[in-house]
């Protein structure tokens, strides 16, 4: 231990009665890599001035300038548009004309009624084969122009007819259709 002390940097200056002779500043490492790169790059520019312009180049740089962009200038077509509105006017008259034409003698020259007497059979069965119909679309058509109470006014039914009647109907269909 004695010998540590010994060779100790505070006993060496406590027997010389120095302090340390070599210190550095705060943060020298840090900048000392800047500080060569700048004094090398002072030292290798040329000390001459590079760029110059010739006599009176600024005077004449606009004129340069305008004479390259500048194009020569064209007189422009000017169309007016009354002269578009009357080149279209006959176009739009033959158009209309033709779609009149048209219209009336494929569309509004049919006279022929469609009913369902100028229906075929096999387009009325091919409608009830691909459609299906409910009760109520029978009763939205029908609605009460089939039977109307005054229909049957002429007659009158007893109970004792109408029970005569079932009576007589063979019951042995309707059970069979049941099961």
């Amino acid at each position: 231990m004695e010998n540590k002390i010994k060779n100790s940097e505070e006993y060496l200056n406590s027997i010389l009665g120095k302090k340390n002779s070599f210190s550095l500043p705060k943060n020298y490492f840090d900048t000392i890599e800047d500080a060569v790169e700048t004094k090398l790059a002072e030292e290798n520019l040329t000390k001459e001035n590079g760029f110059a312009t010739p006599d009176n180049y600024f005077k004449n740089l606009e004129d340069n300038i305008l004479s390259k962009v500048s194009a020569p200038k064209k007189e422009a077509k000017v169309i007016s548009f009354k002269e578009r509105i009357l080149k279209i006017i006959p176009i739009a008259a033959a158009a209309s004309i033709i779609l009149f034409i048209g219209l009336n003698s494929f569309e509004f020259n049919k006279t022929e009624e469609l009913t369902i007497d100028s229906l075929s059979d096999d387009d009325m069965e091919f409608w009830l084969n691909s459609t299906t119909i409910h009760t109520n679309d029978i009763a939205i058509v029908l609605e009460n122009d089939l039977l109307e109470e005054s229909d049957f006014y002429f007659s009158s039914l007893e109970d004792e007819n109408i029970e005569d009647y079932i009576n007589s109907i063979d019951n042995t269909s309707f059970f069979n259709e049941i099961n």
